[in-house]
């Protein structure tokens, strides 16, 4: 419809019952089309995809989980939004969608820093908490706090249990113990390393920040695959906080955790990068050595299943998990 000034024919594409039937109209030569369409169309092809993307947010989390990668239209007879048949194309709406998927982004983190700002906010991590799930927590306390929110760093009573293989790790290195809510009525949180409710309210959850599967259970959520959480806080706000050394080397050491200390495929060309950027040295192999927690099989087969060991509350039931290193 943006192609014509008639408000008629606008009308007509705009309460097209189909959008073949939409299609056709906007490609009948005999209504004629704003004589500048040529030089706006990219525009207008922007705005549309971003409204499209702003208004239905299950696509945007499936455009912003591609992270970084190039977006190609594959549309075999295009040359100039898509890619064509050979690849040659201009791929302007691919262009278009990486742009997009920046802006859905930011606004989306945006909105968590606007409704935590002035208030008292609890930031949690997952039941069972890992380190990577812990030094989230406390990390991003530390960015809302200097981005204008009361934040604390936190754990519910009923679930303040580390994760036995991480225990270790964590006490040694966050000295800052997490204040406990035992009540959870009439509080405002925001969720780390997860993204699920677990009980809370969705009006009570201002967002969540993950690497793990999205589930839609908290609206605004972002959700990308890095080597931890804690990575993905630090690539989100370092244009807008500055960390510390001491957050830098916690930042570090939650990728050491979650990617058993470099070895796993967790951790790809460009979270090493990052990992790099931090500048922060470590001794990984000393680490390791001191922190990579091996299954001591002389003990009993619940023993072992309870080093390793979390549980997620799904639609259909709890689901128990545990790994065996």
């Amino acid at each position: 419809s943006e192609k014509f000034d008639n408000s008629e024919i606008r009308e007509r594409i705009i309460n097209a019952p189909t959008p073949k039937e939409a299609s056709n109209i906007g490609r009948d030569r005999s209504n004629i089309r704003k004589e500048n369409f040529k030089e706006i169309k990219n525009q207008v092809m922007f705005d549309g995809i971003l409204e499209k993307f702003r208004q239905h947010r299950d696509i945007a989390y499936k455009l912003i989980e591609t992270r970084n990668k190039k977006i190609a239209e594959a549309t075999i007879d295009e040359y100039y939004w898509g890619i064509g048949k050979d690849k040659s194309g201009k791929n302007v709406i691919g262009d278009i969608l990486v742009k997009v998927r920046e802006r859905i982004k930011r606004e989306i983190l945006d909105n968590i820093i606007k409704n935590c700002k002035g208030k008292d906010v609890y930031v949690l991590g997952h039941k069972n908490p890992d380190a990577d799930s812990i030094i989230s927590s406390y990390i991003l306390s530390n960015v809302l706090k200097g981005l204008g929110a009361n934040a604390q760093f936190a754990v519910l009573s009923e679930d303040y249990n580390y994760c036995k293989s991480d225990i270790k790790l964590i006490t040694d290195y966050v000295k800052e113990k997490p204040v406990i809510v035992d009540d959870i009525n009439n509080k405002l949180f925001v969720l780390v390393d997860h993204n699920n409710l677990e009980g809370l309210s969705s009006e009570n959850v201002l967002g969540a920040i993950d690497h793990h599967i999205i589930t839609g259970e908290v609206y605004d959520t972002l959700e990308i695959e890095y080597a931890s959480t804690c990575l993905l806080i630090y690539d989100l706000f370092k244009d807008k906080y500055e960390f510390g050394d001491n957050e830098k080397e916690l930042i570090a050491l939650s990728v050491l955790a979650d990617t058993d200390y470099l070895c796993s495929s967790r951790f790809p060309t460009e979270d090493k990068k990052l990992f790099d950027e931090l500048n922060f040295k470590l001794n990984v192999d000393e680490l390791q050595k001191k922190y990579f927690l091996v299954n001591d099989m002389s003990l009993s087969i619940e023993d072992n299943l309870l080093v390793n060991y979390k549980e997620y509350e799904k639609e259909y039931g709890k689901v128990r998990r545990s790994l065996i290193y």
